[in-house]
């Protein structure tokens, strides 16, 4: 974040939690050692979790779609093994075990 008095980069100096809702953060210019504070509400919060924790074929680094995980359980219903899965899909046998057994992709009926 900028420093409002110089427009410099500042750091986070310490982190407050203790209202419910609420962040705030004590920051310090690094130019100017000018020190405020920044706070963050619970709409920003919920927002920042919501971009942050994105699951299934909506994170960016996911090789799998929530159809492939249900050809997955579908196949290893019938008997062919997660590492064979994992093969199948290019993904490694702990993925497709987590995925087939429901650790991961809960959401996928």
């Amino acid at each position: 974040m900028k420093c409002p008095k110089c427009e410099s980069i500042s750091r986070v100096i310490s982190i407050n939690k203790k209202k419910p809702g609420e962040i705030r953060r004590y920051r310090k210019c690094t130019t100017c050692d000018y020190k405020f504070v920044t706070t963050q509400g619970p709409e920003e919060i919920a927002q920042r979790r919501q971009v942050l924790y994105r699951k299934g074929e909506e994170h960016q680094n996911s090789k799998l779609t929530d159809e492939t995980v249900r050809e997955m359980r579908t196949l290893a219903a019938t008997g062919v093994s997660s590492l064979e899965c994992g093969l199948i899909w290019d993904v490694s046998q702990k993925v497709a075990w987590n995925a087939i057994v429901g650790r991961t992709w809960k959401h996928v009926a």
